[in-house]
């Protein structure tokens, strides 16, 4: 019996061939579409994880705004009217950012401090908004310090030259001369401006005062940098950069803390992105007053959302495509292996009536179906990938020029928490990351198998239904009726 019922299968798909070529036709659609969905959804990850490793991880200390914001609106409302309220800024001790550092996730880490001080012996270049150059912001990555003091240099200190926010985003450049880093003490890095005007180059020392105390440090001329990019009040062409500890050399004394400075724009390098939750908890529980003191740490995304936004978007819409059409797919087959059985009453009946049982009438329709999607399966094999090429590289490329469009339009600005200042600055420089925009579609051996799990299940789904009617049937009533 169970060879007449492959025997049986096969005469009726021949004998019958446009409803077998409808069904593998609707079956072949399926699977070209689950299949370029699989590798759609395969590379998007791939890419995904690409970009992590390439970013890298970056977590960031800093004040956490919208508490000290809220902090600030629940302030103005207990005060008298017309007071103005202030936002008072946690402070980060070196130590502490040290402790945090020393970490098995932690390959890297940088922070700045920013302090003024008083030409001595060289004359800095005039300002234009009435303060003395480079001390609010912008390319030279500084902070507002102490208005009152009379500073007309803007000393800008930095675990080394590359961590320069102007650096990072190409705002800035060495014209000559060399670069910086933590061992680099009594070294700096003047404009080119300043340079030019004070007959300065590289090798030539440069002395400047302590504002609080008077004290004059000697620093030699190291480089010479240009910037192409100017946003700055005042003159940013008076900042000199130098290490941190160079720089600390012009802060007060009670700021310098026997060398427990207070320090800005604290940016952490992990060794790998997915380490950057366990590297947080691990934080919070060695600082568990990180939340009460004001002070937050982040993750910088914005080089990751920008980077792979196109192409997760393309990896939704594979996953929306793939279970659309799995669905569709049950539904449609359901309905025609419905009919099917329904116009085959009559010779169910017959077999029935000749002693075939109903699991072997429902499995001749099985094996029928098996053998239309094994067809269908095995002849998308060799149009799926071309069609999730096609398909992909369609997808990608409207999101990327959506993409492009929205940041054109100003929508893909980043938050206010992401601009200005020196850490601020190396955000921004992330967010410059290219959108990917080419997508590598192969289908894995996996895909495939993947393809062909989903196609025989979709069957088996399909025949639940039909398979409830044949159970259902009694050779006699089906033949009477049929008389």
């Amino acid at each position: 019996m169970f060879k007449n019922m492959f025997k049986r299968s096969w005469l009726s798909i021949i004998r019958k061939p446009g409803r077998a070529i409808l069904i593998a036709l609707l079956l072949f659609a399926m699977a070209n579409l689950v299949l370029s969905s699989l590798a759609i959804k395969g590379a998007v990850s791939e890419s995904m994880d690409f970009a992590k490793s390439t970013l890298g991880g970056s977590v960031y200390l800093q004040p956490d705004i919208e508490k000290l914001r809220e902090q600030q609106a629940q302030g103005a409302a207990s005060m008298t009217p017309g007071t103005p309220s202030q936002i008072v800024r946690p402070t980060t001790s070196l130590t502490m950012v040290e402790s945090i550092a020393d970490s098995e996730y932690v390959k890297d880490y940088t922070y700045s401090i920013a302090a003024q001080a008083k030409a001595n012996e060289f004359t800095p270049l005039a300002t234009t908004s009435g303060g003395f150059g480079g001390m609010r912001g912008g390319s030279s990555g500084a902070e507002a310090v102490e208005p009152q003091l009379e500073g007309d240099i803007a000393v800008q200190g930095i675990n080394a030259y590359a961590f320069i926010a102007g650096v990072q985003n190409e705002t800035m450049k060495l014209s000559s001369g060399n670069y910086f880093d933590e061992g680099s003490t009594d070294q700096a890095i003047i404009s080119y401006d300043l340079a030019e005007s004070n007959g300065l180059k590289v090798g030539d020392k440069i002395t400047m005062q302590n504002i609080y105390d008077s004290t004059a440090h000697q620093v030699t001329v190291i480089g010479i940098y240009d910037l192409t990019d100017d946003q700055s009040f005042g003159n940013p062409a008076n900042t000199v950069y130098m290490n941190t500890t160079t720089a600390a050399k012009y802060l007060s004394s009670e700021s310098y803390n026997d060398g427990n400075y207070n320090v800005q724009n604290v940016r952490f390098e992990l060794t790998d992105a997915e380490h950057t939750e366990a590297f947080i908890a691990q934080a919070n529980k060695k600082f568990p007053n990180l939340k009460s003191d004001n002070l937050l740490l982040s993750i910088d995304t914005s080089a990751y959302d920008k980077m792979v936004g196109p192409i997760e978007s393309v990896g939704g819409f594979a996953t929306t495509i793939f279970w659309v059409v799995v669905i569709a797919s049950v539904a449609i087959i359901t309905l025609i292996v419905t009919i099917n059985v329904k116009d085959r009453r009559y010779e169910m009946g017959v077999l029935l009536s000749l002693g075939a049982s109903k699991a072997n009438v429902a499995g001749q329709i099985l094996i029928e179906l098996i053998v239309i999607v094994t067809i269908a399966l095995v002849a998308s094999v060799g149009t799926g990938t071309l069609v999730a090429k096609t398909m992909s590289e369609s997808l990608l490329k409207n999101q990327v020029s959506q993409s492009e469009q929205q940041e054109a339009e100003g929508f893909g600005r980043p938050a206010m928490g992401n601009r200005g200042g020196m850490m601020n600055g190396a955000a921004n420089s992330q967010s410059d990351a290219e959108a990917i925009d080419t997508i590598n579609v192969n289908a894995t051996p996996t895909d495939f198998a993947t393809l062909f799990a989903i196609g025989y299940g979709v069957i088996i789904l399909a025949l639940i239904l039909p398979t409830w009617s044949i159970v259902k049937y009694q050779p006699k009533t089906i033949l009477t009726g049929k008389e």
